[in-house]
């Protein structure tokens, strides 16, 4: 199972606490060899104030890196004072300031560089119209990073909690995806001590056909369905070690079956594949992942299709 060796945390700026720092933290506790870098990005003004000399404007940017720096290297500080233990196991926090014309595409860029094997960011608010107006920050990580991203949310990691990875059936794709997800969840099981469970919602839409076959029964029907998703989900988990106590599957749409599974089990992480859809698409649509993650009260730790043909290329590359 992999390492995570290289953190990647976005740094919030006006925010008195620092979910992604702290989370990244908590991790660190358990490899001390982890490099963590706290990333604080800068927006690049400048290209906006057109009437600045060239002397005016090197010294307003560098004024703001100074001030940014400064800022920066104290929030480490602060921080590290807060957890000694962590400062005397010799975790590093590297401070890093990138300047940039677009917050999300800069997210994105340093996320993508290939310097690191996961990202963290704490959880922003969203309402119905940011994703139609605009792709929130996290979304945009969601859908287009190249690793792993875990979007941390203000709540504690408690010894009574678990782990929970939310699968998929409906396709060969997302049984390949279930399988990557339950290898990140293990690796984090096994540092944390925390049981994994398996969740799956069973959708019961019936066909507008069925409704004029004679003698058609539709609780008959639902039971069918239920007991497949069962059936699909047992298998998975016998495959891979899982006790069936462990399995849980409900009636219903994913997005209102999943939030209750999670806070039944009190989940301190939730593992789930995003499809990474874009466009307008995405925007009135969006997908599983993205419809749940303000009703769950947890990490949510999330793969996507780029994520998975990234690393089956390096992997392939390795070869």
């Amino acid at each position: 199972m992999r390492q995570y060796n290289n953190i990647l945390v976005i740094i919030e700026p006006k925010k008195d606490k620092q979910l992604a720092l702290e989370r990244a933290i908590q991790i660190a506790r358990f490899n001390p060899k982890v490099t963590i870098t706290a990333l604080r990005l800068i927006y690049n003004f400048t290209n906006e104030i057109r009437f600045l000399g060239k002397k005016t404007e090197l010294a307003t940017h560098n004024d703001a890196e100074e001030a940014t720096q400064a800022e920066l290297n104290k929030l480490i500080a602060e921080t590290l004072a807060l957890h000694p233990d962590v400062k005397d196991k010799g975790v590093k926090i590297v401070p890093k300031l990138k300047w940039v014309s677009d917050i999300s595409d800069g997210m994105l860029e340093e996320a993508n560089s290939g310097i690191y094997d996961l990202l963290i960011k704490g959880a922003n608010h969203h309402g119905i119209l940011d994703s139609i107006i605009f792709t929130p920050h996290d979304w945009n990580l969601l859908r287009h990073a190249v690793l792993p991203v875990v979007i941390a949310k203000d709540h504690p990691w408690t010894g009574d909690s678990s782990i929970v990875v939310a699968v998929d059936f409906t396709s060969t794709e997302k049984q390949l995806m279930n399988v990557l997800l339950l290898r990140e969840a293990q690796m984090l099981s096994t540092i944390t001590k925390t049981p994994i469970h398996l969740v799956n919602s069973a959708p019961v839409v019936l066909p507008t056909v069925m409704l004029e076959v004679p003698n058609y029964a539709p609780e008959l029907y639902a039971e069918s369905i239920l007991a497949e998703h069962k059936r699909r989900i047992m298998d998975f988990a016998k495959l891979h070690h899982i006790p069936e106590s462990q399995c849980h599957i409900a009636e219903g749409m994913p997005d209102d079956v999943l939030p209750k599974l999670c806070q039944k089990l009190n989940a301190n992480t939730v593992f789930i594949a995003s499809v990474g859809r874009s466009g307008v698409g995405a925007a009135l649509v969006g997908n599983t992942c993205e419809e749940i993650v303000d009703f769950i009260n947890a990490d949510l730790f999330v793969l996507n299709r780029k994520t998975v043909t990234h690393e089956q290329k390096a992997a392939h590359t390795q070869e």
